[in-house]
């Protein structure tokens, strides 16, 4: 089966910072979803619930302990979005399907689908969120 890291135009950086270890899109913590009409592109920005098991020196220096991602779908051919609330945990589905990625949310407040032709990791970087 397909992973999400698989299907990115680009996946070295999420790779170089998980190894074999690849995280998964359950329990994400949603924070944000931006459209762009240029590409049409639609951006989602949340954290991933599993941090690497070895995570680089510097983020480990500064204590972080969430990675935070945004995942860019390009060339959108179709989006819906139902709900939004101020904190939205949920999983995310992505699966290529001629041609055709899928992105969908389940499990959760808000509800997105989303269908586009390339899915870019935009953005991988970490936090401390206090506990």
């Amino acid at each position: 089966m397909t992973g999400w890291v698989d299907l990115l135009s680009e996946s070295h950086g999420i790779r170089a910072i998980y190894g074999e270890d690849l995280p998964t899109l359950a329990s994400v913590d949603l924070h944000e979803l931006v459209l762009h009409r240029d590409g049409p592109r639609a951006t989602l920005r949340f954290d991933l619930a599993q941090f690497p098991r070895t995570p680089p020196k510097d983020w480990a220096d500064q204590g972080f302990n969430v990675v935070q991602v945004q995942l860019t779908l390009v060339e959108v051919e179709h989006l819906a979005v139902a709900g939004w609330t101020t904190h939205a945990t949920l999983d995310l589905d992505v699966e290529r399907r001629d041609g055709v990625l899928l992105l969908r949310t389940s499990n959760g407040p808000v509800g997105v689908s989303i269908d586009a032709r390339w899915l870019v990791l935009s953005h991988l970087g970490a936090y401390c969120r206090s506990q």
